[in-house]
């Protein structure tokens, strides 16, 4: 096969693709594209006229992220692969999610980059919304409501783990910070307890409450959690705990702040 043959059947190749696909030249002032597939074009609407002989940054617009871009400069400077998720533009101006591969490569003693570009926008929409929705459940299953001036609350159900303890604690911390609460109550009687269940994660959300100038009340406290931890605990770090809500805000209303 001749070499007009193979170069025939490569292009053919490449336009037929699914996968957008570039060649640059780094030895040309500005690193300009010298080849683009037709894939390319229907991709972002730049014909072979508008891209060949410029540098591919066209495609950036505003909310392009430049940790992005400094990645891909970076990975050419090394003469080393990369590949990242961006925010491009297309011609006319319609925004999309970029997945781009840039991959060294040397022929005829020379060095080039090819560029594979994938539209992920469905993909990346897809997990925004999934997380939004995890966020939003979240939300909507660990509500801290203020009850008083500096007094919140919250009502755990279900079972708990070591996860949910974890974002529990980032979440009351934060909204202690947001609010200057000097009080929180949890109530616990909704919880399922078990043997494998943290319950002294309590005593590290009081630990870290107290770090804030915030004060722990627990409400709903099972037997059998109240025998467990006041075996484990150090008597300086034993939950305040009521045996009804009601009591709890009462104490909390009559008592100050901690200083």
């Amino acid at each position: 096969m001749d070499q007009e043959t193979q170069i025939t059947l490569l292009e053919a190749m490449l336009d037929g693709s699914r996968t957008a696909a570039l060649f640059t030249d780094p030895s040309q002032e500005d690193h300009p594209v010298i080849y683009a597939n037709q894939t390319f074009e229907t991709l972002t609407g730049y014909t072979p006229e508008e891209t060949i002989g410029h540098n591919c940054r066209f495609l950036q617009g505003a909310d392009t992220d430049p940790k992005d871009v400094k990645k891909m400069r970076d990975a050419i400077s090394r003469e080393s692969s990369v590949t990242v998720t961006l925010k491009n533009y297309k011609k006319d101006g319609t925004p999309f999610w970029n997945r781009v591969n840039i991959e060294p490569v040397r022929a005829g003693g020379r060095l080039f980059f090819i560029g594979t570009q994938t539209d992920v926008t469905v993909e990346v929409n897809q997990r925004k919304c999934l997380e939004a929705k995890e966020r939003e459940i979240e939300r909507l299953s660990l509500p801290v409501l203020e009850i008083d001036d500096g007094i919140a609350a919250i009502s755990l159900n279900g079972e708990m783990d070591i996860e949910r303890y974890r974002r529990l604690t980032v979440k009351i911390s934060e909204y202690v910070q947001q609010n200057q609460s000097h009080t929180v109550i949890i109530d616990i009687s909704g919880l399922y307890w078990d043997e494998a269940t943290p319950v002294f994660n309590l005593l590290h959300i009081q630990d870290v409450l107290r770090l804030m100038g915030c004060r722990l009340l627990v409400t709903g406290i099972t037997p059998k959690a109240a025998r467990d931890i006041a075996a484990e605990a150090a008597s300086e770090h034993t939950l305040i705990a009521f045996s009804s809500f009601k009591q709890a805000v009462q104490t909390a209303k009559a008592s100050s702040p901690i200083n």
